[in-house]
């Protein structure tokens, strides 16, 4: 096995700053579909095109792990770190992905807020991963992680009222099943986005 004694630690945060970079661009199409919805087949092949190029990222990092000597933290943690990106990014995917699949063809306000919370959350997400590589910003890294914890809190709520809404215009039960189903994977996205945080909080606690 071929070791690298180059500074790696410079390449896994430019991966783990791609992988996030990545994910709000994916994030933005998605909140830019949903609030002026045309185009969808086309808005969902580009978003599967970033998810392709997270899917890589992931790979790329995968790959690095097993030839670096010296890693900035515990190779299980960056393991776990890209994951979870990737996750998040996954599931904006799934997103995309329903709304093609199910025909949709006007987005609802609950839809429109939860992607903006998501745009919101990976701007915060992608902030945080490059105040990472420092100690000294820690304390910001920290703040953008009880700003993405407050983000998730919000998407409970959005969703709770989007599918009362959808309980009270239940006549059309296939409406219903869609809409619940988009509701529940945009609100997931904010979970995921808030589990990046969590594994961001922990490496920055074993390695203060």
């Amino acid at each position: 096995m071929k070791f690298s004694f180059l500074p790696v630690e410079a390449r896994f945060f430019d991966h783990f700053q791609a992988a996030t970079s990545n994910l709000l661009d994916g994030a933005r199409l998605l909140q830019k579909l949903l609030d002026d919805y045309h185009d969808v087949d086309e808005t969902v092949a580009q978003i599967t095109e970033i998810e392709h190029k997270g899917d890589f990222i992931v790979h790329e990092v995968t790959s690095l792990l097993p030839r670096t000597l010296i890693t900035p933290f515990d190779p299980e943690d960056i393991q776990r770190i890209i994951d979870a990106v990737d996750d998040a990014l996954d599931t904006v995917h799934a997103v995309a992905g329903r709304l093609s699949i199910y025909q949709i063809t006007e987005a609802k306000k609950p839809a429109r807020r939860l992607a903006r919370l998501i745009v919101e959350g990976a701007t915060e997400l992608d902030l945080a991963i490059k105040g990472l590589q420092d100690k000294k910003q820690y304390g910001q890294v920290k703040e953008r992680i009880v700003q993405i914890n407050t983000i998730e809190n919000t998407g409970d709520r959005v969703l709770e009222e989007g599918l009362r809404s959808l309980v009270e215009r239940r006549e059309d039960v296939f409406d219903f099943i869609r809409w619940k189903e988009i509701y529940e994977l945009l609100e997931q996205a904010t979970d995921r986005l808030e589990d990046a945080g969590d594994v961001i909080q922990r490496v920055m606690l074993t390695n203060a």
